[in-house]
């Protein structure tokens, strides 16, 4: 019999025929640290015939398990786990569940990833009443990769202590917290890759301090939550691929923009439908801006003036649909850059020609600027704007490499930069 009693640690790899722990006389009981990786064979943790008993719960505290492709169910009497606080799941595809009953009491970390045939985390014709209560201590919570996921919970609800929900590549996932609110002390909310998704709650709560929304693929989202005046320590909104015209309150978040004061990062990509914001303004608070593929936003901001946003530090701009801008900053329109940016990032405007040496008077911080795609850009801004540089990356700019390479005019503006690099090689003097 192989037992490890006075061993903190227990950690069992590449055990090829192991079926279950205790029909090879091996014990959770005396071990504070589980892990358990490729037992392709492994099924359980306890044989039917040797559950676990309350009388004896193990005072494991992390238990880990990856690559058992037969793990079909894990101890019945988890939920009675008193000192567990971290559990990690990885290609696991027996799993379709994560628990009978509910969650360990003092679980604090949950990750699940690869489980291929996950359906829910837990059963929903069992009573689940802890999910909701206060005594349910779930903090972060992390589903990735796992395509048959259905819900996270059959009543529409979780830990209300639950502070970082990550969700990612679910492709059957539709609804988050149905008929619920979102758990009121979220601080971080990461739904990526699940386009099937349509809804996240139904509200906020009054007193929830979320700071972070991203939001990425999930096209199929009908509505945002309620109460979006509410998050007024949002710090940073990303918006990725959520085209569907359906989304009424993608629409109505502009016109909240101006309410989050605290708002450091805004992030919007491949939003071409109707979606642009507000003539009122924006929070001046923005310490980095990124837009991509989002014509109407761009349009939004350029008028108002991006000068105005006097803490950007990092700006990001496609030109996707921007067919008529021939120089950056615009100087048919005057438009200038915030003096405060130390890094620009600009692409994909297809008919840019020049850099506009206005645009870029009185940078003091502007240590990095890089360019991609814009093929017919032959031009850069003069050598004065250009003194605080320290790095220069062009990519997929035949006429403006050319110009650079014959080391006249144009090299001559950046001879002086430390790091100069084309198509991924640095250009020395």
């Amino acid at each position: 019999m192989l037992r490890f009693a006075n061993s903190e640690a227990f950690d069992i790899s590449g055990w090829k025929e192991l079926e279950s722990l205790s029909q090879n006389g091996l014990s959770l009981v005396g071990h504070r640290f589980i892990a358990i990786a490729d037992c392709p064979q492994l099924v359980s943790l306890e044989t039917e015939e040797e559950r676990l008993q309350l009388d004896k719960i193990p005072g494991v505290e992390s238990l880990e398990i990856r690559d058992c492709e037969r793990l079909n169910r894990l101890p019945q009497i988890l939920h009675a786990f008193p000192f567990i606080t971290r559990i990690k799941l990885g290609n696991c595809p027996g799993l379709v569940c994560f628990a009978k009953r509910n969650f360990p009491p003092a679980l604090k970390e949950l990750e699940i990833c690869d489980c291929e045939n996950l359906q829910y985390l837990v059963d929903g014709n069992v009573n689940n009443k802890s999910m909701t209560s206060n005594t349910c201590l779930l903090e972060r919570l992390d589903i990735s990769s796992c395509p048959s996921l259905i819900w996270l919970s059959s009543r529409g609800d979780i830990c209300n202590r639950l502070q970082h929900l990550q969700i990612e590549s679910c492709s059957k996932l539709r609804s988050l917290f149905l008929n619920s609110k979102l758990p009121v002390m979220l601080q971080s909310l990461d739904i990526l890759d699940c386009p099937l998704l349509e809804c996240i709650a139904q509200n906020f709560h009054e007193t929830v301090d979320l700071e972070s929304i991203r939001i990425s693929n999930a096209e199929n989202i009908k509505s945002l939550p309620g109460r979006l005046d509410k998050l007024s320590h949002l710090q940073e909104i990303e918006v990725d691929g959520c085209l569907s015209d359906n989304c009424e309150n993608f629409r109505v978040l502009p016109n909240y923009i101006n309410k989050f004061t605290f708002l450091q990062e805004l992030k919007v990509r491949e939003c071409s439908a109707d979606l642009s914001f507000p003539e009122e303004g924006f929070p001046t608070r923005l310490t980095s801006l990124e837009i991509s593929n989002a014509p109407k936003i761009y349009t939004s901001l350029v008028e108002w003036g991006l000068n105005r946003f006097t803490s950007l530090q990092k700006l990001q701009i496609g030109g996707e649909g921007f067919s008529s801008v021939m120089s950056f900053p615009e100087e048919g329109i005057g438009m200038t850059l915030p003096p405060s940016l130390a890094s620009i990032f600009i692409q994909n405007f297809e008919n840019l020609e020049y850099m506009c040496s206005k645009g870029f008077q009185h940078f003091t911080s502007l240590q990095q600027l890089q360019i991609y795609a814009c093929p017919k850009l032959t031009s850069l801004p003069e050598k004065d704007s250009l003194l605080s540089l320290r790095s220069l990356t062009i990519w997929y700019c035949p006429l403006l490499e050319g110009c650079i390479r014959g080391k006249g005019q144009e090299w001559s503006k950046i001879a002086h930069i430390p790091f100069v690099f084309i198509q991924g090689k640095r250009v020395r003097n």
